[in-house]
């Protein structure tokens, strides 16, 4: 099988969906015969010149290569997709992530569902994006649910000691023997950090005071929460770290007693995934998050976290509280992270996508044998 991969979200651009189409490709190359790469790499800013670009290489790429089937990944390139299946005759998959599909803008889904409903196979990366997908009228019966996976490389074998001195240099804090609670991602409504420190934080230092709350990232939501910071007077609980590099990332995830992800819901705005909780459990963190959208798929109750019912305050201040006074933390932290990196291995999640291109290939052959 030839396969044409074409994705506007890859390095040396950062950010979740990057590292996923990244990692998806490496893979499928080591399972596939041949898979033709085309990539964006740069700021999306440039969407205009980024889809003629793609038009114009693929359609090169199939006229001059033998290709089998076009994998597109995310729905945004829908139409792209529908444009090489109509005049190529190629079959055509794509990833469904969720704000690719929920994208709050009549033109947008006037558009895309409509070209995603007419391709072959529609991948979603969760229950609550097929759940999406359905509700824009794309069959049911042509939708796969193949969850984001992780690597093991953010774990390190490393004193807690010395890895709580480079963060107090590099951020200017002082973590003193505290009990660290992160959270990871871009600053923006969804992610409910505002929230969390508004409406837990406060609550929590009346159960544990030896506890400091990390969150790495920046976005537009940034000043609400520095004024939420300063009314509650949490300057010595609260510390926003800006965006971090992947070095202080991996110090982050293990030195972390508590990984929190406490989603709101904003309309439009989905949860496709939510990446960084497998990469927090993977260092054998565990996840504290809301019951919300695709979170559900990446937090698996019991086993790598906990799902707190949306917006439930002492949900989360009772499970955050447990966490950090329970027992045998080694013990739990090493089962987390062997659970994660079972369940989520990109080795399992390549074969998965593997079987669905497959799948459609075997379709394909048997429509050319009934043609003929």
């Amino acid at each position: 099988m030839n396969v044409l991969y074409i994705t506007r979200k890859f390095p040396p651009m950062k950010g979740g969906m990057e590292k996923v189409s990244y990692e998806l490709y490496v893979h499928l190359s080591k399972l596939i015969n041949n898979v033709e790469l085309i990539k964006w790499g740069g700021t999306n800013k440039l969407l205009p010149l980024i889809l003629p670009y793609f038009l114009f290489k693929s359609c090169w790429i199939l006229l001059m290569k033998k290709i089998d089937l076009v994998y597109l990944q995310d729905g945004l390139l829908a139409p792209l997709g529908l444009i090489l299946k109509v005049f190529f005759k190629k079959k055509v998959v794509i990833t469904i992530h969720g704000l690719d599909i929920t994208y709050k803008n009549k033109f947008y889904q006037f558009i895309v569902p409509r070209c995603v409903r007419l391709l072959d196979r529609v991948i979603c990366v969760s229950n609550t994006t097929k759940e999406e997908c359905i509700k824009r009228k794309i069959p049911k019966n042509k939708i796969s649910v193949i969850s984001n996976g992780v690597l093991d490389e953010f774990y390190l074998d490393m004193d807690r000691k010395v890895i709580e001195r480079k963060l107090e240099e590099r951020f200017n804090i002082s973590l003193n023997d505290k009990k660290i609670l992160l959270s990871v991602g871009r600053l923006v409504e969804r992610k409910g950090f505002h929230w969390f420190v508004e409406n837990v934080i406060p609550r929590l230092i009346e159960k544990e005071e030896n506890f400091i709350y990390l969150i790495a990232g920046d976005g537009s939501y940034r000043t609400n929460i520095e004024k939420i910071i300063a009314e509650k007077h949490l300057e010595e609980y609260v510390k926003l770290l800006g965006k971090v590099d992947d070095e202080m990332l991996k110090l982050l995830y293990n030195i972390a007693d508590v990984f929190v992800m406490p989603n709101i819901l904003v309309d439009g705005d989905m949860e496709g995934f939510g990446v960084a909780t497998l990469e927090a459990s993977s260092c054998g963190v565990p996840v504290v998050a809301s019951n919300l959208e695709g979170i559900r798929d990446a937090v698996v109750e019991g086993e790598n976290g906990f799902l707190v019912e949306l917006y439930d305050a002492s949900g989360f201040i009772n499970v955050i509280d447990e966490l950090l006074k329970g027992r045998q933390k080694e013990k739990k932290r090493e089962r987390i992270r062997r659970f994660t990196l079972e369940k989520f291995s990109w080795n399992y999640i390549g074969m998965e996508y593997l079987k669905c291109f497959v799948k459609v290939y075997e379709a394909m052959l048997n429509e050319s044998v009934n043609y003929k």
